[in-house]
């Protein structure tokens, strides 16, 4: 006798089958009782052993590691063009700066009535003292910006060099 029909006949009687009774012809009989017993067992088979194997299967085929290298090398790049982007960007904010800066004190050291004047936001007499009140930077650098030579900001240089 076989290990597979020892087996059979093992459950067969443990399920309190006689040797002559034919399991088929139970099932034939009473489906819904097999159904009760084959589908959860199929269920279980299926989450608990089948899919473990498959997925095993599927990372040891040499597939997967060029899909996740492909995936890595695509991130990479990915993070490369945009921190490559950034710095572009914050180079040309910082070259505006600069140039904002040096107009700024282009204007202060050649024309120091002006500077008080825009810095106080209103029209003052030759010579006045400007005491107290709110600086007005904010126009100081949209001024210092107008003195560019350029309206495209990638361009942007002083007039004063």
């Amino acid at each position: 006798m076989s290990v597979l029909k020892g087996i059979r006949s093992l459950l067969k009687t443990a399920s309190g089958f006689s040797k002559n009774d034919s399991v088929r012809a139970y099932a034939r009989d009473h489906p819904l009782v097999t159904a009760g017993l084959v589908l959860p067992t199929a269920g279980f088979l299926g989450s608990e052993v089948v899919a473990p194997i498959a997925e095993g299967a599927y990372n040891l085929t040499p597939i997967q590691d060029f899909i996740d290298e492909g995936r890595a090398e695509r991130r990479y790049q990915e993070r490369r063009s945009e921190a490559m982007s950034n710095l572009g960007e914050d180079l040309k904010r910082r070259r505006i700066e600069e140039m904002i800066e040096r107009n700024m004190a282009v204007v202060a050291s050649r024309d120091p009535h002006l500077y008080s004047q825009v810095m106080a936001g209103r029209v003052l007499p030759q010579g006045a003292v400007v005491l107290g009140g709110p600086r007005r930077q904010d126009l100081m650098e949209e001024l210092a910006y107008a003195m560019g030579n350029s309206t495209n900001p990638e361009e942007f240089t002083s007039l004063f060099q």
